[in-house]
């Protein structure tokens, strides 16, 4: 093991931790931006959700919806209300604790108003901008959990690259040690 040929073995090993953190990314990214819904404003949409808990409505500045690019500043005067369809409840929306934003491919999107809902099923969005407005056109992305889900992915992505990166240093040791443990042999000797 102590041929300097290990010094190369441990570099593509540190290498390939960082390119498994690159695989690890990137189709789970990719899933996060698919499982959002996105709605074009003002108008109404029925929506779906299939899990009971707290969600984030983004205002989405650059966004796709059905092959359309949409592009929207602002949406200010913007009025939304959530009811479910099977009782006609109304649910609260709320500013989100924490403001969050994101940039996945062309879209960006900030967060604007939360909920929490109780049951999953179907629900009515209804959406005004200010003065009845119907020219401007802004999307809005609904999601659950998508931080929780960024977070872990980044840090399993950096567990990957430091796992790479250790075992690669573990091998630099090892090479490093056998050398200067011979080097003390031949010293002695």
């Amino acid at each position: 093991m102590r041929s300097p040929v290990w010094f190369v073995v441990a570099g593509l090993i540190a290498v390939a931790g960082f390119v498994g953190a690159a695989f690890y990314v990137m189709p789970r990214v990719a899933s996060a931006d698919a499982r959002m819904m996105r709605v074009v404003v003002p108008g109404n949409a029925m929506l779906v959700f299939d899990k009971p808990g707290p969600y984030v409505i983004y205002h989405e500045k650059k966004s796709t919806v059905d092959g359309r690019y949409y592009a929207s500043d602002n949406v200010d005067g913007l009025s939304l209300g959530l009811t479910a369809d099977a009782t006609g409840a109304q649910v609260k929306l709320v500013e989100p604790k924490t403001s969050t934003s994101y940039t996945i491919g062309n879209r960006s999107g900030t967060s604007i108003y939360a909920f929490t809902l109780d049951q999953p099923g179907r629900y009515r969005l209804a959406t005004n901008l200010a003065s009845g407005r119907s020219d401007a056109k802004a999307v809005l992305a609904i999601d659950q959990g998508m931080f929780g889900a960024l977070l872990s992915t980044i840090f399993g992505a950096i567990g990957i690259a430091f796992a790479g990166l250790g075992i690669a240093g573990v091998i630099v040791f090892a090479v490093l040690w056998q050398r200067s443990k011979a080097a003390r042999s031949v010293a002695t000797g």
